[in-house]
């Protein structure tokens, strides 16, 4: 059976063509080369080198050989450049969900850099909200999460890449809607749209404490996933709501973002798994904190 020590020994004296100085660079004795050598070529069926007193040359049939043996070590230097960038997170796959939110803030520049210097990785990008992405990492189905940071953070690790503040976002011919600023309690008699608890925890309960700093509990009258929606339910007329900076990207013309007094912020990390071993987490991780920290 040809073995790759055999091919080595072969390429290393078809390229210097002498027998002892093979044996040196190859840190072995000369009979054991030159058996290993007549062993190749017993295995093969052909002579590979033409031997004399004082000449060693290929054969015809050892110059194909050598040419053909040449993609054998292209290949295997491939493959071993492969394996060390694929350890390094220089190349694999990425399985990364997002919430929709994000697309008006982080996500989209660190999708495009990321890609960028790493053209190599398979990065998928899944829209979640932010309790099923929490569960889907604790479960292994998705790497990473562009995300608010999770209630239950219990084997998960977290990395905070950006933070906002919230501000009121007001039906368009709202009694507040010509103020520069307002202070929360201004909008005690309002009805509020909400997220609710059950999917961004971190939030709701961020907005709920600011509320009763501000000496009312609001009165949240309709509750919806995402914060798109709760900015066009604004500007039908349904209510107001708290929401996060980056929301004023949208651009409705049936709605008004006004500054808070004292706003309270909310966060954005990038989550995964302690025991996920990934090594493209560690580069999306460092991509994302190169961008927005």
């Amino acid at each position: 059976m040809i073995e790759l020590r055999h091919l080595t020994y072969f390429r290393t004296l078809a390229e210097t063509l002498h027998f002892g100085r093979t044996a040196e660079l190859l840190h072995i004795s000369q009979p054991p080369l030159t058996r290993q050598i007549a062993a190749l070529e017993r295995d093969l069926g052909v002579l590979l080198f033409d031997r004399g007193k004082r000449h060693v040359r290929l054969t015809k049939a050892g110059e194909q050989f050598y040419l053909d043996t040449l993609e054998v070590f292209n290949t295997l230097e491939h493959a071993k450049r492969n394996a060390i960038s694929t350890s390094t997170g220089v190349n694999g796959s990425l399985l990364a969900g997002f919430m929709m939110s994000t697309a008006y803030n982080v996500l989209p520049s660190l999708a495009r850099r990321y890609s960028a210097a790493y053209p190599t990785v398979n990065l998928r990008l899944s829209e979640y909200v932010p309790n099923l992405l929490a569960d889907d990492i604790r479960n292994g189905k998705i790497d990473v999460g562009v995300m608010y940071p999770p209630e239950d953070c219990s084997k998960l690790n977290s990395c905070t890449i950006f933070s906002e503040p919230l501000v009121a976002v007001l039906p368009k011919h709202h009694r507040l809607a010509k103020k520069t600023t307002l202070s929360t309690d201004e909008l005690a008699n309002d009805p509020f749209i909400s997220i609710p608890r059950t999917i961004a925890p971190t939030v709701y309960d961020i907005i709920f404490k600011h509320c009763l700093t501000h000496k009312f509990k609001p009165n949240i009258k309709l509750e919806t996933n995402l914060q798109q929606t709760i900015v066009n339910f604004v500007g039908e007329g349904l209510g107001v709501a708290l929401v996060p900076n980056s929301m004023k990207a949208m651009k409705l013309d049936t709605v008004v973002f006004k500054p808070l007094v004292s706003p309270p912020t909310v966060e954005i990390a990038v989550i995964w798994h302690k025991d996920n071993k990934n090594p493209c987490i560690h580069t999306f991780v460092e991509t994302a904190q190169e961008i927005h920290t």
